[in-house]
């Protein structure tokens, strides 16, 4: 019986004619990204900060010498590792799905990256493995205390919630980008002020200005029963990764006549650079009086 060895697009083919199901949102942090070899180890990047008080003091033609400045060294720990899997498909087989079952792979694994991204593979600031951008040991990472949103009149409780953040957040310059999440809060982030008939998130656009814009976390990676924003200062926060999602290496096995395709990526850490360069607010609806 003959059969019809497998004609392989180049990896690159694939990739060119992938087009994706789910919207990942890591893409937008890879402007300011470091990728790292593909090796399983694990990385300590070292911080110099200035403490005490810097403000520059007046000199006279009498003072001999400048008051130098206390510092503080820190550190931040990135753990690579590696997530993988193998498509293999005999000879025998219709070979007409192999993109399709490829697109499927890769839907999944930048779903699983945006979910390490997001939570560093931990339900908690203290069982993540890398600082991520929902749970975060970062110093310069702020966590609020939970907010309850008043039932009197929602949309303008929120949108005070949102501008008081958003006040601390100024404090530090940047474009900044505020994520909302959970089924308690996206629905008035959706919804109209009815009085005049207007978006709530244009309305909230026009307060927060130009440096500012706004989303939803995609519902596929935020965790139960969790609500709330989370502002994030783009130009100030760093992305290390090791490998995105995407076919690792493919071939052909003429002995045992099937063909395999293997999927890689890796681990990732989002280093904040400055104080309150991400805000995450927790929030809930008030129980109605």
């Amino acid at each position: 019986m003959a059969t019809q060895k497998p004609v392989l697009k180049s990896i690159d083919q694939f990739m060119a004619d992938y087009r994706p199901v789910y919207q990942p949102i890591l893409p937008l942090f890879l402007p300011r990204s470091a990728q790292y070899n593909e090796e399983v180890g694990k990385l300590n990047f070292k911080r110099i900060d200035a403490v005490g008080d810097i403000r520059a003091k007046h000199i006279t033609p009498k003072d001999t010498e400048i008051r130098q400045l206390a510092v503080n060294e820190s550190s931040k720990t990135f753990k690579k590792y590696f997530l993988a899997n193998q498509f293999v498909m005999s000879e025998f087989q219709d070979q007409g799905n192999v993109a399709d079952v490829t697109a499927q792979v890769l839907d999944e694994h930048w779903k699983q990256s945006d979910e390490l991204f997001l939570l560093g593979e931990g339900t908690s600031n203290s069982t993540m493995i890398n600082n991520a951008l929902f749970h975060s040991a970062d110093a310069n990472y702020v966590l609020e205390n939970s907010v309850a949103i008043d039932d009197d009149d929602r949309l303008y409780d929120f949108h005070n919630k949102v501008i008081v953040n958003a006040t601390k957040a100024n404090l530090v310059s940047g474009r900044k980008i505020v994520m909302f999440y959970g089924t308690d809060v996206l629905p008035l982030y959706n919804s109209l002020y009815t009085t005049a008939v207007v978006p709530f998130k244009r309305a909230l656009g026009d307060v927060l200005g130009s440096n500012y814009s706004t989303m939803e976390l995609p519902a596929a990676i935020t965790p139960a029963n969790v609500s709330g924003w989370i502002i994030v200062n783009m130009d100030q926060v760093k992305l290390h990764y090791t490998k995105l999602p995407g076919i690792h290496k493919q071939g052909v096995n003429d002995e045992k006549n099937y063909a395999w395709w293997n999927f890689l990526h890796g681990s990732m850490m989002l280093d904040v650079l400055a104080s309150g360069a991400v805000i995450r607010q927790p929030a809930t609806l008030a129980s109605p009086d």
